[in-house]
């Protein structure tokens, strides 16, 4: 007798698991989208002032179930800007070092940036306190299955290539 109820409590159990997990697959098999991103750039390096001229071309388009109002791009060049970027506060905690783009030369930047969204004009802002990261506000709502075509110039300046991924050490760049 003991033997039956245990395996019938067994069996509920195998049950309510395989329909967990079956509601679980269906609902993340859902829920789960992947932007498309595709761009390119051209870009020019001058190796005296250790410097990048570029224009970027980038086609998004919206997977998801969302009308988006809005995107973020990452400014990676300017968490080299200043003592107080999430790069700096980072590297001090792990490395101590108290003042580490107080060195002009580790001082690095992306600015000329003049967002079009096929082909007008956009609004953007930097995050307050996050000079790395700005948000485009979209000229019109990007619904779900929406492509649209952003483009800036851009001009970089490379840090010395002492403190993390971006850089250059003399004429040998990371980029």
């Amino acid at each position: 007798m003991r033997n039956s109820h245990h395996n019938s409590v067994v069996q509920k159990i195998l049950l309510l698991t395989a329909i967990i997990l079956w509601l679980f697959q269906d609902v993340s098999a859902q829920g789960y989208f992947q932007q498309e991103v595709n761009y390119s750039i051209d870009v020019k390096l001058n190796d005296q002032q250790h410097e990048l001229n570029a224009f970027e071309t980038v086609g998004y388009t919206n997977n998801s179930t969302d009308t988006l109002q809005f995107l973020y791009f990452h400014l990676w060049p300017n968490a080299y800007s200043g003592n107080n970027t999430a790069l700096a506060k980072q590297l001090f905690s792990l490395k101590g070092k108290a003042k580490l783009f107080d060195d002009p030369e580790l001082i690095g930047y992306i600015d000329s940036l003049d967002f079009k969204i096929d082909g007008l004009k956009a609004k953007w802002f930097q995050l307050p306190g996050y000079p790395d990261i700005c948000r485009i506000i979209l000229n019109t709502p990007l619904n779900p299955g929406g492509t649209l075509i952003i483009t800036t110039p851009f001009h970089v300046k490379l840090p010395k290539g002492v403190t993390s991924r971006l850089g250059h050490n003399g004429e040998s760049y990371q980029v």
